[in-house]
């Protein structure tokens, strides 16, 4: 017998087994950013948690299950570490291209090659998270992001959207690579 078997159970325990790995994971979460054990902060990230746990459920998961797949472990680790290197070395080319005076702000559309809504958030977070480049618009219905960024004058659509397609999509679009 499956103790976590949802079919027919009490309203209030299937609430509970459908949603304790979100809280447990935001739980998670509250402690490493807290690195607090009082009291005080247990109590409010057990109560914030639980909130955020009831009020979100619903954004992620339906009667058929999880809406979204997750992407492995490997796969996030290598992002954030390359994301990480991007936003560094943006940032100096950032502060060169400011003082030379040489780009000019320019915004484009990038229609991304992902069929997940998350992959679509991802990628538009970092493309705003690296300096000298921001999201405008995320539209995850058709999976495309209005970006603005500096490019030298003249510069075309294909020439800005091809660093965003080889440094944040390629590394989220590998097949077989959500769990």
């Amino acid at each position: 017998m499956n103790p976590f078997r949802t079919e027919g159970a009490d309203p209030m325990v299937r609430f509970l087994q459908l949603r304790y790995k979100l809280f447990l994971v935001l739980l998670v979460f509250w402690f490493l950013l807290a690195l607090n054990f009082r009291i005080e902060t247990i109590v409010a990230g057990v109560l914030i948690c639980g909130l955020v746990t009831v009020a979100t459920f619903n954004v992620l998961h339906d009667d058929t299950g999880y809406k979204y797949h997750g992407i492995r472990m490997r796969t996030i680790i290598v992002y954030v570490f390359f994301l990480f290197q991007e936003i560094y070395k943006a940032s100096f080319a950032y502060v060169y291209n400011l003082l030379a005076h040489r780009y000019e702000p320019v915004i484009f559309d990038i229609v991304l090659d992902v069929d997940d809504p998350i992959l679509v958030g991802i990628i538009s977070n970092s493309i705003t998270l690296t300096p000298g480049t921001i999201t405008i618009d995320t539209d995850t219905k058709n999976h495309v992001i209005t970006v603005m960024t500096l490019a030298k004058p003249g510069t075309t659509a294909e020439e800005l959207e091809k660093p965003v397609r080889e440094k944040f999509e390629r590394l989220l679009k590998r097949k077989g690579d959500v769990k």
